[in-house]
This record gives C-alpha cells, structure tokens and sequence, in this order.
C-alpha cells in the first residue's frame, strides 16, 4: 500500500476505511478497488471486494492513528528567524521556534519552545504563545494575549482584536468607542480555525478564554468577556455575543447564534442554526430559533 482515499476514490495500493455512521457507505464499500480496507467489527458481513480487511473497534481512531503518521512525514519549517522577519530585539524566543517571511514579533512578546510563526504573523507587545504551538500564515495575536501549550491556530485567525464596545450619545446618536484594554488566553491544546475572531475583554483585568481541548472552526465570532470552557466543539460559522458563559464539552453546530450575558450548561447540544436567547441547562440538547429541547422542535 502506498496511500489512504476514500472508499470511491482509492485504487489497488490504497488503504481506505468504512465509516458506519452513514449506511450510505456501505454501497461504496461494496464497490470500492481499494487495496484494503478498515472496517468496523460490526460489519464482518458487509459486501467488500477488497483483498484485505482489518476490523477494529473504532475505524476513525485508526485513520487517525494513520493519518498522524502521514502527516509526520510532510516537511517542517525550518528552525530559526527568517532573513524577513521583524523579531523585537526585547522580544524572547524559546528553542527550536520557527519564524517565517515578513512575521513580526514586538517587544516583550515571548513565543516559547518548538513553535511555529507562519508567514506574516503577528504577534503583539506582551503577548505569550506557548510551547509546541503552531501558527498558520496570517495569524494575529494582538498584545497581552495569551495562547497555551500544543495550540493550532489556522490562516487568518485574529486573537484579541478590539470587543464591540460603543457608547451612544442619546441627544445626538453618535456612538463613541468604548477601548478594550483586556486580552484573550487559550488554554492547551485549543485549536482555532482560519478566519475566526476572538475579541479581547473589555476592562484591563478582563479575559476572554477558552478552556482547554476546546476546538473551533473556521469563520467564528466570539464576544468580548465571553468564557468558553474545556473540550467544546464549535463549528463554522457560529456567533456568540459578549459577556455568555459556554460550559465543559458543550457541542454548538454550524451557524448558531447566542446572545449576550447567558449561561450555557456544560454538556448542552445546539442543533444547526439555532437561535439561544435564554440560559441552557447543562445537558440539554436545542434546536430551532427560538431553541427549544429538540424532541419538541
């Protein structure tokens, strides 16, 4: 074998994997030339012309497991400061860190042990980024913000840009800016995904945070003050205003809004599209707009 594919695209060197979740598969499993094929235990039955099968218990863990191995093989940055690159001279640079072409790291920003600065990256007056962490090109990390150990942060992420903070003037309808002097902190092993916004908070000792093995995806948009806790999942498109409280291992599907100042319980599910405009009790599952338990929507 000599590559992965999917079950309709792989040929006779390809290894290839059935997917249960979806029964749809089970026809492209019946179909497929792949040279072999990773099969859950409970479909010893299935139609697969594959000359080899491996049965696990879990198939997506063993692409994982694969695919991780893969990616060891792709080529690294090269350790040091590119030629291009504005590195402040107050700047600290840990070991084995990598800053690519036209990235700029200001004065007293520290990025610490075997991370990654991508091209044009920028990295804010006192701002940390962790040990073993990676910043794709274009990444934006605004000053006082603080990005934990092992976080991947994809192209065009933007960490800490101003909260949207107005004061409205009630005799002439102007709307004066209110600054935002707080920071961001990513904890451990967050990722965050290209395009995503996360604004800092609104008074100097304010944090917007999100908790450890949280992952976020493209095209997000977090509020000012607004905590996200440990091992969340966020999918694209999602918008939570400032100030809400999100909980451990809460899942909130693609394009869910949710107003400012809530609680949302750990453990919740928001179905796709939804609309949150109250407090969520921990381990409810939501859907529609207004959300309501998904068995009544």
């Amino acid at each position: 074998l000599s590559g992965i594919a999917g079950l309709s695209e792989a040929g006779s060197e390809d290894l290839s994997y059935l997917d249960l979740a979806h029964q749809k598969y089970l026809a492209a499993a019946a179909a497929t030339k792949a040279g072999c094929v990773i099969m859950p235990e409970s479909a010893r039955s299935a139609a697969c012309p594959a000359p080899a099968r491996i049965f696990v218990d879990n198939p997506q863990r063993a692409v994982r497991l694969v695919l991780e191995s893969l990616a060891l093989r792709r080529t690294k940055p090269p350790v040091g400061v590119h030629a291009q690159a504005s590195v402040h001279p107050e700047a600290k640079l840990g070991p084995g860190v990598s800053i690519g072409p036209f990235a700029v790291i200001e004065r007293g920003a520290a990025v610490e042990e075997g991370t990654v600065i991508g091209a044009q990256c920028y990295i804010g007056e006192n701002a940390r980024v962790g040990r073993g962490s990676r910043l794709h090109p274009q990444v934006t990390v605004r000053e006082d913000c603080m990005i934990g150990e092992r976080c991947i942060l994809h192209a065009g992420a933007v960490i800490g840009a101003d909260g949207y903070g107005f004061d409205t003037d009630r005799r002439t309808g102007v709307h004066h800016k209110v600054p935002q002097l707080g920071n961001v902190v990513l904890q451990d092993d967050v990722e965050i995904g290209a395009g995503t916004t996360i604004d800092r908070g609104k008074l100097p000792r304010d944090s917007t945070t999100v908790g450890a093995g949280t992952k976020i995806d493209n095209l997000v948009q977090i509020g000012h003050n607004c905590r996200i806790g440990r091992g969340c999942l966020i999918v694209a498109q999602v918008g939570i205003a400032g100030s809400t409280t999100v909980g451990d291992f809460v899942v909130l599907g693609g394009q869910v809004g949710i107003a400012g100042h809530l609680r949302i319980g750990d453990g919740v599910q928001i179905g796709a599209q939804s609309g949150i405009m109250s407090d969520a009790e921990p381990r409810q599952i939501l859907f529609g707009t207004p959300a309501r338990p998904h068995r009544e929507a």
